[in-house]
C-alpha cells in the first residue's frame, strides 16, 4: 500500500471500499434518507432475534439486510427469486460463515428443505397482488418451526399519495391496517401490527403510519 493511503477506507489491495451498496433499489448517493430508513427496518427485526435463531430472509436483494441479521442469529439464509442477485450475494459475502443464499420463490419455499425459527420479510408482500399475498403468507407459515416468528413489513396504503414514483410503479397491492392485520391474523396464533414512520416504531394511530411492521407467532 502506498504511503499516505488511509488503510481504514481501503481493502487489502489498496482499492477504496465502496461506502454502501444498494438496498431495495436505493443507493446512499441517490437518497440517503430513504436508504437509512430501510436499514432501520432491519435493525428493528435484528433486535427481536435470539442468538440461537435460524433465520430466513425473503427477498434478500443485494444482501445487506441478511448481513445485518447474521450478526444477531446463529444462521441466516437469504433467498431471492433473482438468480443473478443470489450469485452476487454468494460471492460478495462468502466470508460470513453463518450466512448462505438460495434461489427461491416466496410463494413456494418448500424446496429449501428445512424450517426456521424466524422469517423476516420486509418490503416484499406489496409486490404481489392481494390473492398472491395470501399464498405468500401461507408459504411463510409452512417454513416456520412450531411457535416460530414472522417479522413482516409493508407500506401503509394511506401514505401512497406522498410516495415516490418508484414505489407506485412496482407495488401491485398495498395494505391498510385492517387488511394487513386480517391477513396475518388468519394465518398466525398471534399477530401484532406496529406503526412505523422513519426509524420510530410505535402503537400510535395506524392511519398516520407510513409503514406497518408485523410481528407474528405461529
Amino acid at each position: 500500500m502506498e504511503p499516505g493511503m488511509q488503510k481504514l477506507f481501503r481493502d487489502e489491495t489498496g482499492q477504496i471500499r465502496p461506502l454502501l451498496d444498494i438496498v431495495e433499489g436505493i443507493t446512499y448517493r441517490q437518497d440517503p434518507l430513504d436508504f437509512f430508513i430501510l436499514l432501520a427496518r432491519y435493525k428493528f427485526a435484528a433486535r427481536l432475534l435470539e442468538p440461537s435463531d435460524t433465520v430466513l430472509e425473503i427477498g434478500c436483494g443485494h444482501g445487506l439486510g441478511s448481513v445485518m441479521l447474521s450478526k444477531f442469529a446463529r444462521a441466516v439464509t437469504g433467498v431471492d427469486i433473482d438468480s443473478r442477485l443470489v450469485e452476487y450475494c454468494r460471492e460478495t459475502y462468502r466470508g460470513i460463515k453463518n450466512l448462505t443464499f438460495e434461489v427461491a420463490d416466496a410463494r413456494q419455499l418448500t424446496p429449501l428443505g428445512q424450517r426456521f425459527d424466524t422469517v423476516v420479510c420486509l418490503d416484499v408482500i406489496e409486490h404481489f397482488n392481494q390473492e398472491e399475498g395470501q399464498v405468500v403468507i401461507q408459504s411463510l407459515v409452512r417454513v416456520l418451526n412450531e411457535r416460530g416468528m414472522l417479522i413482516i413489513g409493508t407500506p401503509n396504503v394511506r401514505s401512497q399519495e406522498f410516495a415516490s414514483q418508484r414505489r407506485k410503479s412496482t407495488h401491485l397491492f398495498e395494505y391498510d391496517y385492517g387488511t394487513f392485520k386480517a391477513l396475518l391474523s388468519r394465518a398466525f396464533r398471534r399477530a401484532l401490527v406496529f406503526s412505523m414512520t422513519d426509524e420510530v416504531v410505535s402503537t400510535g394511530f395506524s392511519q398516520l403510519a407510513w409503514y406497518f411492521m408485523g410481528v407474528c407467532i405461529k
